[in-house]
């Protein structure tokens, strides 16, 4: 693999299992987009209690979101650029719907189950191909995909019981 400027923009190989994980993690895209735009006209306000959590929980996803922005540059692949571009998007959506008055509701459950979904149809795609990232190993790859889907498994938890 040559260096950076020396790799041409490409679109990678996803198969059926790459594809449904995109497909499926597009709904929770959705869901977060409908809660940002609910939350535009209501009023901010400081979270206590389960949105505290959920802020924590999908503020540390948004994090290791952002760092992907300049790993997907760095291999220059174009759909997974565009991808995380609309997860930022979305991520930041439902934290800032978090923060407004009355929140997002059950959206925030049905995004955390979708982002889950996506996450474990990723990890299926993810050890049926040995996909890696530069000379990071498959394992490596496959515990930061299995982390994402902590958080969203947590997050629906704490938003299912402890409201």
């Amino acid at each position: 693999m040559g260096e950076t400027n020396d790799r041409a923009w490409h679109v990678g190989d996803y198969g059926p299992l790459g594809w449904a994980e995109t497909a499926i993690k597009a709904a929770a895209f959705v869901c977060a987009y409908v809660a940002f735009a609910h939350a535009l006209d209501r009023t901010l306000h400081a979270p206590d209690g389960i949105r505290i959590a959920e802020l924590a929980l999908l503020g540390v996803a948004e994090v290791g979101l952002a760092v992907a922005i300049a790993d997907r540059l760095i291999e220059r692949e174009a759909v997974a650029l565009g991808f995380v571009g609309f997860n930022n998007a979305a991520h930041l959506g439902m934290l800032y719907a978090l923060v407004a008055v009355s929140g997002p509701g059950g959206l925030v459950s049905l995004f955390c189950g979708l982002m889950l979904t996506g996450e474990l149809v990723k990890i299926v795609w993810l050890r049926t191909t040995e996909f890696t990232v530069r000379e990071v190993a498959p394992l490596v790859v496959q515990g930061l995909v299995l982390g994402y889907a902590v958080i969203y498994a947590v997050a629906l938890v704490v938003w299912q019981f402890v409201k």
